[in-house]
């Protein structure tokens, strides 16, 4: 019996250690950071960037970044038709190293104020919007003269998806998901209001997000994805009241 103890002492003083091991001292935090490390290095050399960057091991992406260029000089902040051209330059540069395809940004209206100038380029794929993301925001802070700028793009195909179905082919196809013979209005304002067709996020059960275009449709208590392909609702994302989290359901 004693024997028996001791052994277990033994295995204790092996596992215990390893389970206080914080991450930043792990294997995979080093090799993590080594990787990220290279493509900051390889970022800086590429663009001339002279700054600091925020990043997630989780993501494996850079998500923001504070700093200037060496070839870009900021001459007049608060001239918006100067600025334009400026935030087009840097938008260049950061491309290549964000998720947002070659052709998917479309650039909006450049914006100064006693803060500094700043514009947003708006993921669009095929035409069409990215649901809770897709924006490249770059911000000149008049009062550092440094650039800041957020990525949340995402990676999504530019391959055309076939819409087959129309705003209300998708809504009676929600209507039948629920009630084959329920009869709405599907001109009420509750229908038109909540109806949009763009690229929304799947999260699966193995917590991989897909962004797949659909015509996202809110009624029964949540948001309804409407494949435009084939008319099926593909995913619900239910929505409680309050702080409960949000249930769905993938089909």
């Amino acid at each position: 019996m004693k024997r028996f103890f001791y052994c277990v002492f033994l295995l204790l003083l092996m596992v215990l250690p390893l389970r206080g091991i914080p991450y930043e001292q792990t294997e995979e935090y080093k090799q993590k950071q080594a990787i990220l490390n290279e493509r900051a290095a390889r970022f800086k050399a590429e663009t001339g960037f002279e700054g600091d960057l925020v990043y997630s091991h989780q993501t494996m992406r850079f998500s923001n970044y504070f700093g200037n260029f060496k070839d870009i000089q900021v001459t007049a902040p608060q001239d918006t038709v100067s600025m334009r051209q400026i935030f087009d330059r840097v938008a260049a540069k950061v491309t290549p190293f964000i998720s947002a395809r070659e052709g998917q940004l479309k650039s909006g209206k450049v914006v100064s104020n006693a803060l500094g100038t700043r514009i947003i380029y708006w993921q669009k794929v095929n035409g069409f919007s990215i649901e809770g993301a897709g924006s490249l925001r770059i911000h000149y802070n008049l009062a550092i003269s440094q650039f800041s700028i957020t990525d949340d793009t995402t990676v999504i195909s530019s391959e055309i998806v076939q819409v087959n179905i129309t705003e209300d082919e998708a809504i009676h196809a929600v209507l039948q998901h629920y009630d084959a013979n329920v009869d709405f209005d599907i001109n009420h304002w509750m229908f038109r209001r909540h109806v949009k067709l763009v690229y929304a996020p799947i999260e699966y059960a193995s917590g991989i997000v897909e962004y797949k275009l659909c015509y996202l449709v809110s009624f029964g208590g949540g948001v309804n994805y409407v494949d435009p392909t084939t008319g099926e609702v593909i995913y619900i994302r239910k929505i409680r009241i309050a702080n409960d989290e949000c249930n769905t359901v993938c089909y």
